[in-house]
């Protein structure tokens, strides 16, 4: 298991589950994490973001 924090805030319910555009500069660190991990859990609230992604060794 692993997570990350931060203060960003998510907005977009599919995150991670849709490739970024071809001019959109960031957004693909978390489908990257979508792909590799066996299960990822995202929470958005007002203090920031939390994700945590667990891996079957």
């Amino acid at each position: 298991m692993c997570g990350v924090r931060d203060a960003g805030r998510l907005t977009d319910p599919l995150a991670g589950r849709r490739p970024a555009g071809p001019h959109q500069a960031d957004g693909r660190g978390l489908m990257a994490v979508h792909t590799m991990a066996d299960l990822v859990r995202v929470h958005t609230s007002t203090d920031g973001t939390a994700v945590r992604f667990y891996l079957d060794l």
